[in-house]
């Protein structure tokens, strides 16, 4: 598919389910599509590969969160084992002012984040006069991140996706979180029974208000798993 083609399915499908772009924020997908699908074929960054697919399992399932929950400009964002940069860096071109903070433990990943970085913000700043601040990078594995004063309880939101248990997550998702942050995993919806097991870990680390969000979009199947950290 040619970048006029992709273009046009991105911007109709993201329209479809209420994703308005500027013309700014389309050239950045353009980019990312165009960069994720070179960089992949060096290495294996996504075994999603078709385009329409990066469209929505990728880019369309990243900015679905959006629909069930207020990510506000300005919002301190941590996206824990993010990958090739899923959901938080769509999220990031969507709503560019948050301060957003990829944390991934590959370093053949952190080299296509880092360089895909530098494009999505060169593209920006010769389309426009608004400032983009680039995310930052942070090259460890998550549990490294409770380890550092930096990162303790000082994200509104905390997103992960495709990565470990909700039980084994926990302990270095909730720690992150600002005093009523929230903590979102995107998961599958058969999700009830791994709530379950995950609950005396959850409650334990300060998670409260455990809830369970369905996604407005059915083909994405794709369930939100919402805690908030509060006190105890």
């Amino acid at each position: 598919m040619v970048s006029s083609q992709f273009r046009e399915e991105l911007q109709q499908i993201l329209l479809q389910h209420g994703f308005l772009l500027e013309p700014m924020q389309l050239d950045q997908f353009i980019i990312y599509w165009r960069e994720l699908k070179r960089w992949n074929s060096r290495m294996n960054l996504t075994s999603i590969r078709g385009d329409r697919e990066i469209i929505v399992k990728h880019f369309l399932d990243s900015l679905s969160v959006l629909q069930c929950f207020h990510i506000n400009p300005g919002d301190s964002v941590i996206d824990i084992g993010t990958g090739a940069g899923f959901p938080g860096l769509p999220i990031k071109i969507y709503i560019p002012d948050i301060q957003l903070v990829l944390v991934e433990s590959s370093l053949k990943k952190v080299s296509f984040l880092r360089f895909l970085s530098s494009q999505l913000s060169r593209d920006r700043q010769s389309n426009t006069s608004r400032s983009w601040e680039n995310p930052r990078i942070v090259a460890q594995r998550a549990e490294e991140c409770t380890t550092n004063r930096q990162h303790i309880t000082a994200y509104d939101w905390v997103l992960t996706r495709y990565v470990a248990s909700l039980e084994d997550s926990a302990a270095y998702c909730l720690p992150l979180l600002k005093p009523n942050g929230t903590w979102v995993a995107y998961k599958a919806p058969d999700v009830q029974h791994e709530i379950q097991q995950a609950t005396s870990k959850l409650q334990s680390l300060g998670g409260r208000d455990q809830s369970i969000v369905n996604s407005h979009i059915p083909k994405l199947n794709r369930t939100y798993v919402a805690i908030r950290q509060g006190a105890s």
